[in-house]
């Protein structure tokens, strides 16, 4: 697999992004900048991998259009799998094949969507996740979350019945690969949501949550990058899953960009996973 070289601020400052093709106007939480450090990444890939996008309620296909329209080689460009529930709550994700062009090497990998229930002012009071195996999941969101050690994060699973290749479909509904294929991407997107709810210590447990799902499935030498660590919720949340990794005795190197420049705050991790 590609034995990626991280992103630096002096190499990611370097970079001429004036001829990178992105509409800041459409709906979606890239920027131009961010898109740089994922391009970055991406034309170090060969078509016979695959970058996973997460993009919690957020899944507009902004960052897949950026990839196709701005990667290197397109003859070389790596499959790229986004996870949502592609409907239309945050933002409205509900036309994400249209919006990238009904690309044959987009897929999706459709969640299937929490029921939540509101008080009579409108805040979340309860969530039911639904789930294939185990039956149905509830989290009483008028209570904390619960904690968590290290050892549970770094030993999360990846919730496979979420990442079954064989339905992960492009716009033609061809599968991705089959129910047995074993899904490791090599390079992970994780794009979180930094509008926080009426719930943020829920906020931040989802957060965590991704970040250690994204880790986890990781292959030795895979890499993931983490936008909006400028937040302090998310950072946190990173360092929680960073941690506990190190605690497993598992090892990565880490590279941090200001998107904005050198002098800006830094808003975007980029992950190497080693062991």
């Amino acid at each position: 697999m590609t034995d990626f070289v991280l992103p630096t601020q002096d190499t990611f400052d370097a970079v001429d992004s004036s001829g990178y093709t992105i509409s800041d106007s459409d709906s979606g939480f890239l920027t131009k900048e961010v898109g740089s450090a994922i391009k970055m990444l991406a034309d170090q890939m060969p078509n016979s991998e695959i970058i996973h996008v997460r993009s919690p309620r957020t899944a507009t296909g902004k960052t897949e259009k950026f990839i196709i329209d701005n990667i290197a080689d397109a003859d070389a460009m790596p499959k790229i799998v986004t996870s949502d529930f592609f409907g239309n709550t945050l933002l409205d994700c509900t036309n994400f094949f249209t919006y990238t062009g009904n690309h044959t090497k987009v897929y999706k990998n459709i969640f299937q969507a929490p029921v939540i229930t509101n008080d009579s002012d409108g805040v979340p009071t309860q969530m039911v996740i639904g789930s294939v195996n185990d039956g149905d999941v509830t989290l009483d969101l008028t209570q904390d979350p619960p904690s968590r050690s290290s050892s549970q994060l770094s030993g999360m699973s990846n919730l496979d019945e979420q990442f079954n290749m064989s339905t992960m479909v492009n716009k033609d509904d061809t599968a991705l690969g089959t129910s047995s294929d074993n899904f490791r991407p090599e390079f992970v997107i994780a794009m979180l949501n930094p509008v926080a709810s009426a719930k943020t210590a829920w906020d931040s447990y989802a957060a965590v949550t991704l970040i250690a799902s994204c880790f986890n499935n990781l292959p030795d030498n895979g890499v993931m990058l983490v936008n909006h660590v400028e937040y302090s919720s998310l950072n946190q949340a990173l360092w929680s899953v960073l941690n506990a990794q190190l605690a497993a005795g598992r090892t990565y190197n880490i590279s941090w960009l200001s998107s904005e420049g050198a002098d800006s705050v830094l808003d975007v991790a980029v992950i190497k996973r080693l062991s």
